[in-house]
């Protein structure tokens, strides 16, 4: 009897159905196929998590006082830049003038190199910058940054210098 209720729960259930066939196929692929595979459910996932990260960020989106924003995190400076820890703590969330984008570990590093690197604002700000626009344009674009001397440049720059701090190992 209970394999009668599991059989009309999976032919109710569409996901069911397609974990099963899923399972009915891995058996036959080999050991670079399985690892191709991983690699695309880990993006797809990654990928969903961000898509609902940018959903949530649409419904929450709301004018905040400036010191009520700086004291929920405290990495916020002057001109609504902020950055702050993804829920999973391995990604961070660049709120630039309420556009969001997320940015792995990886990528943070790289771009804290970068401000690190610059001797004062409009130079940090140049570079902060030029290392999004070779390796992230898709946030320049949806921010609507100008140049290196657009104020947010300035403003992402200050919050990377006053926040974050590579360690020689």
């Amino acid at each position: 009897m209970a394999g009668k209720e599991s059989r009309k729960k999976a032919q109710e259930d569409p996901r069911q159905l397609l974990l099963k066939e899923l399972r009915g196929l891995i058996k036959e692929i080999d050991r670079e196929g399985l690892l191709f595979l991983i690699k695309q459910a880990n993006t797809l996932i990654y990928n969903q998590r961000v898509e609902r990260l940018n959903q949530e960020a649409e419904t929450t989106k709301k004018p905040a006082s400036s010191k009520s924003k700086e004291k929920e995190n405290p990495a916020v400076q002057s001109g609504g830049v902020s950055i702050e820890r993804g829920a999973f703590g391995r990604s961070f969330i660049v709120d630039l003038v309420q556009v969001r984008k997320t940015f792995d570990e990886a990528e943070m590093l790289s771009l804290v190199s970068a401000a690190q690197a610059g001797t004062s604002a409009p130079d940090g700000a140049a570079r902060v910058y030029r290392w999004l626009s070779r390796n992230r344009d898709d946030v320049l674009l949806d921010a609507g940054a100008a140049g290196p001397r657009d104020a947010v440049m300035a403003d992402l720059w200050k919050v990377l210098r006053s926040s974050f701090s590579i360690r020689n190992q």
